[in-house]
């Protein structure tokens, strides 16, 4: 392998540009509402935590036999930094922060895959502008590790200019590794020969942290919740092709009526095409990016999706009913788009097949940037309708008024639906008065 080139100092500024601007865009996305609600496991497991002040005590606790080190850093530096009152918001803003980035991340760590800096800026979009990513993941903490596995895939696709570089990138793997079992998936690109030494502090990294899950994973079991397949190209479909185009669910229960095979084969088109310019066209590792890219978003979301209790057929499907699965695998497709732009404009210079592969791909990435950017603003939210976490903290403190500091007070959060296990309860001494 050829010395890998050194990389223009413009790319630091554009990437430092990424950061910031998909950190905002990642904030907006979400309704006003939504910022100041508390999902799920935030609250009751990490603030609840936090809260207690004893940090050292839970930064490494497994929960359902993972690790969740991020997630519980946010919770902690979130009731550390704002009153109580305002964690929610600091929550959201720092799980949009490190969206941004994990966006700049891609953007730097794609460039032995995508050389074009355009089309790198579009992939590194995909991280905050994915249509189904505002649904359930973006501005909470609990699901931050979906978005570990997606630039991980472009951290273990480069090889490290510097020394310093490769560590840097060490730390960033081991601290996603601690919050993300599934980064197994990636474990395969260990294989792949770079001629470099410097791919392996990223390497380590992940494998320390992996080994962690591992071994909070045996000492304390995830509960099983293995389910059937029934159907699962048809959901696979439904839940990770289609909300590409369209995340509304009124037209996506239009579509997947008992005659919308034909739809369905539609829209995996442009992605098995993808596949197929990517096999034959690419370089070996443009190849093994592209197989990553489709059917490894098929194996992820399978996998994920029976190991959480998939059961669901054609006849039993509701739309989202696995949005968080479906979120990774949409992206991996929709950037398998983008890979196949650059192949196609890296073509032989014959004047003919470069017009062509030219025109291919710019269909190609433009007809990304449209279903993007017209599903900027999601129709719906998981928390769209609350509760407000400033509301539930205020209301606490004034029932605590008239109790004694040990008394405790019961907070709701997101999402409403299974409100009897997403409650805890907070001491009045720690709400203050």
């Amino acid at each position: 392998m050829t010395r890998a080139t050194p990389i223009p100092k413009i790319e630091f500024w554009i990437a430092a540009a990424i950061a910031i601007v998909a950190g905002f865009l990642a904030w907006f996305r979400l309704p006003p509402l939504a910022r100041s609600t508390v999902w799920a496991e935030d609250g009751t497991i990490f603030l609840n935590d936090a809260i207690s002040g004893r940090p050292a005590e839970h930064l490494f606790a497994g929960y359902q036999g993972y690790l969740q080190f991020v997630p519980r850093m946010v919770a902690d530096i979130s009731v550390k930094v704002v009153d109580l009152q305002h964690a929610a918001e600091m929550v959201t803003l720092l799980s949009c922060a490190i969206v941004g980035l994990a966006a700049a991340l891609v953007f730097w760590c794609a460039r032995d895959v995508v050389a074009s800096r355009l089309l790198r800026i579009v992939l590194a979009s995909i991280t905050v502008l994915a249509p189904l990513a505002p649904i359930e993941l973006l501005g909470n903490a609990a699901n931050l590790h979906w978005f570990f596995l997606w630039m991980l895939l472009w951290v273990f696709l480069y090889v490290p200019r510097t020394r310093i570089g490769a560590i840097l990138l060490g730390v960033v793997a081991l601290v996603c590794a601690l919050s993300e079992i599934q980064l197994l998936f990636l474990v395969p690109l260990f294989l792949l020969p770079r001629g470099s030494r410097l791919v392996w502090p990223p390497r380590i990294g992940l494998a320390i942290g992996l080994a962690a899950q591992i071994v909070t994973t045996l000492l304390s079991p995830r509960p099983s919740h293995t389910g059937g397949l029934g159907g699962v190209l048809r959901n696979y479909v439904a839940e990770v092709v289609l909300p590409n185009f369209t995340a509304n669910r009124a037209m996506l229960n239009e579509l997947l009526g008992p005659q919308a095979f034909l739809w369905e084969a539609l829209v995996v088109i442009p992605f098995l095409l993808a596949l197929v310019v990517g096999l034959q066209c690419g370089t070996r590792l443009q190849r093994v990016a592209m197989l990553y890219l489709v059917p490894g978003s098929f194996v992820l979301w399978v996998g994920d999706a029976f190991l959480n209790g998939w059961g669901g057929s054609p006849v039993t499907y509701a739309p989202f009913q696995f949005v968080r699965y479906g979120v990774v695998p949409s992206m991996f497709m929709l950037a398998s788009l983008v890979l196949v732009a650059q192949i196609l404009l890296s073509r032989p210079p014959a004047a003919s097949r470069r017009t062509t592969g030219r025109m291919l791909g710019l269909v190609a990435v433009s007809a990304l940037l449209v279903t993007m950017v017209v599903q900027f603003v999601p129709s719906e939210t998981t928390r769209s309708h609350g509760p407000s976490w400033q509301s539930a903290i205020a209301s606490a403190q004034v029932a605590c008024r008239s109790a004694p500091g040990s008394a405790l007070q019961p907070i709701t959060t997101a999402p409403r639906t299974r409100t009897a296990l997403w409650r805890f309860d907070i001491a009045c001494s720690r709400l203050g008065r």
